[in-house]
């Protein structure tokens, strides 16, 4: 094909609000593989106007081929779109299309997280798209995290010609994930990803980046992570519309209207009449996966258009693939391998009208680690789930390794007295931390403060095999208007090492909803209910499922006031104590989703 017929056809679109673009820069930046030069690079109006920086590569030959598209806020620059091996689908016959959301990039507008723009903006690219002479009039949508939210937000508003998606790890829960994780803001992670955003290269990062392990010895981060008020945190890192969002956020801090308009409602999934392959990984801590197929269950949950993989790969690998273990988990090369394959042959049947689509073997595979294989289910949650519940309960204290925090399969076997711990806003505990999930650590490292309370079973008698959302029932009080609790499913093996599989958190002001904040009375004991992350692993005999309860979990979580203030402009903060009973009366307990086969 010539530059002059792509030129062409491009420039079909009015041309008072269109305009070409040459080669984007990125000389500075060679340690980051880029993409080829794009066929066509242009400024593509939305309906109001703005336009987006838009590159599409084109496969050889001039017959229409589909489209695959991917909408994001992350320039080339910063995270390199080669390391999607995207073009790959180029090489099938496809038309792969990167497009730069509002104020990202160079594309014009404000950026406003998950705004209604984002819908309209992927209703206008889609059907532009399909209009062109070079598109056959079949779009469909790939990308992960954020871009994987940019597909489910357009899907809702029903183009005509977009005829399927991959979501990958999509947040879609902005008060279980982020910005607010249960409830308890991730000050840390807006602000590093608003930043990474924002900035033109990599080179930018230097001190305006901080990754979670080394803040302790990041003086003016931790500074930053700690201060108060919460809302001024940022004013010397972000900038425009970037610092509006992180203010904003804070400004909001129940599930208002504000957030409303930019969350996907039962209605939305109801609106999305299209197939779908979500996939997500054993070792990654998102939510949003599973949001989004429960919503779309709702309204069809028996279409076999829709199906769910769950590899082993963490928020990364899920769209290139893994190695042959992760911690102490090993694979098979099959195990292991890059879903590529998948997601083209579900393109293939989609988009082109070839083949029976990816061979999963039924509507969900699953892989389930400690057994290291995949296995198929015709329903998600599988059909052969029960729920099995563990009860806390304790010789003694269960502060720490050596407390006396047992977990037991009989709700009569239920004893101890209440246990105890403390959140110090000011000395807030370094938790270990999300990117934990799925590696093996000692469990000195999650126990080595005394506020952490650890409850275990006895060595197991046979293999338990947990797949689902574990739900952690607990009652507590508290001595101030507010606390957090946070809980971490994990697995202890003989040797005293730590394979963590889930976690979550509550902020308490939010037990009844998040749309609405109820302060603790001090003293009165109530009852809250997390529900943890995703786990799919299989305990072997002799290991000990653990439950580990803490205060605090930061830098991932800001630290808690305590006080009840809002958390935008609080100054002042309190120590609080947690008390977690567990007795016949007020029965504190894990709910398993547990393979029938697998009960003990």
């Amino acid at each position: 094909m010539s530059d002059e017929k792509v030129t062409t056809d491009a420039t079909e679109a009015p041309r008072d609000s269109m305009t070409l673009l040459s080669r984007a820069g990125g000389s500075d930046m060679p340690a980051i593989e880029m993409m080829p030069d794009p066929d066509l690079r242009l400024m593509l109006p939305m309906r109001d106007g703005v336009r987006l920086d838009t590159y599409v590569w084109r496969p050889a030959g001039d017959a229409p081929a589909p489209v695959i598209l991917w909408r994001t806020p992350y320039r080339e620059e910063v995270l390199g779109w080669a390391r999607l091996r995207q073009l790959r689908y180029r090489d099938h016959g496809y038309i792969v299309v990167n497009q730069l959301i509002r104020g990202t990039g160079e594309s014009e507008g404000e950026f406003r997280f998950s705004s209604p723009y984002e819908r309209t903006d992927g209703y206008d690219t889609i059907e532009w798209l399909a209009a062109q002479p070079w598109c056959d009039g079949n779009v469909g949508m790939d990308g992960g995290s954020y871009v994987g939210l940019t597909q489910l937000l357009a899907a809702a508003t029903r183009p005509p010609h977009l005829k399927c998606i991959i979501p990958q790890v999509p947040a879609v829960n902005y008060f279980r994930e982020l910005p607010y994780f249960g409830g308890a803001f991730t000050r840390q992670h807006t602000i590093n990803w608003l930043n990474l955003i924002s900035i033109g290269s990599l080179a930018e990062l230097s001190g305006g980046f901080v990754s979670t392990l080394p803040v302790l010895a990041q003086p003016d981060w931790f500074r930053r992570l700690t201060m108060r008020p919460a809302i001024d945190a940022a004013d010397d890192v972000l900038k425009g519309d970037k610092l509006a969002h992180y203010r904003e956020a804070l400004e909001h801090p129940t599930f208002d209207d504000w957030w409303q308009e930019r969350s996907l409602g039962a209605e939305d999934y109801a609106a999305m009449d299209l197939p779908a392959l979500f996939i997500t990984g054993n070792f990654d801590p998102s939510l949003g996966a599973m949001g989004a197929w429960h919503g779309l269950a709702a309204n069809a949950p028996d279409r076999d258009d829709r199906q769910l993989l769950l590899g082993p790969w963490d928020h990364g690998q899920v769209y290139t693939g893994g190695g042959d273990r992760y911690g102490p988990h090993e694979f098979d090369a099959a195990a292991a391998a890059d879903p590529f394959p998948i997601r083209l042959a579900f393109y293939d049947k989609h988009l082109k009208g070839e083949g029976d689509g990816p061979n999963l073997g039924g509507k969900a595979k699953i892989f389930i680690t400690g057994r290291n294989r995949y296995e198929v289910f015709d329903a998600f949650p599988p059909r052969e789930v029960r729920s099995l519940s563990f009860f806390l309960a304790s010789d003694s204290a269960a502060n720490g390794e050596y407390g006396g925090g047992t977990l037991v399969g009989d709700a009569d076997a239920i004893k101890g007295d209440p246990d105890r711990m403390r959140a110090d806003p000011a000395m807030p505990f370094a938790a270990p931390l999300t990117e934990a999930l799925g590696r093996i650590s000692s469990l000195d490292e999650h126990v080595r403060h005394i506020d952490t309370l650890l409850f275990r079973t006895e060595p197991l008698a046979r293999p338990l095999a947990i797949l689902g959302e574990t739900e952690v029932v607990l009652h507590v009080a508290t001595d101030t208007p507010d606390a957090d609790i946070v809980a971490h499913l994990a697995e202890i093996r003989p040797d005293g090492s730590v394979v963590e599989l889930a976690y979550h958190a509550l902020r308490l002001r939010y037990r009844e909803g998040f749309d609405r904040e109820v302060p603790m009375v001090p003293g009165e004991a109530v009852e809250v209910r997390l529900k943890l992350t995703l786990s799919a692993h299989e305990l072997a005999a002799g290991h000990r499922l653990a439950l580990l309860l803490r205060p605090d979990f930061f830098p991932f979580m800001d630290p808690n006031p305590n006080t009840g203030e809002p958390i935008a402009t609080a100054t002042h903060m309190q120590t609080a104590t947690i008390t977690v009973f567990h007795d016949a009366a007020r029965p504190s307990r894990l709910e398993l989703p547990v393979l029938e086969s697998s009960r003990p």
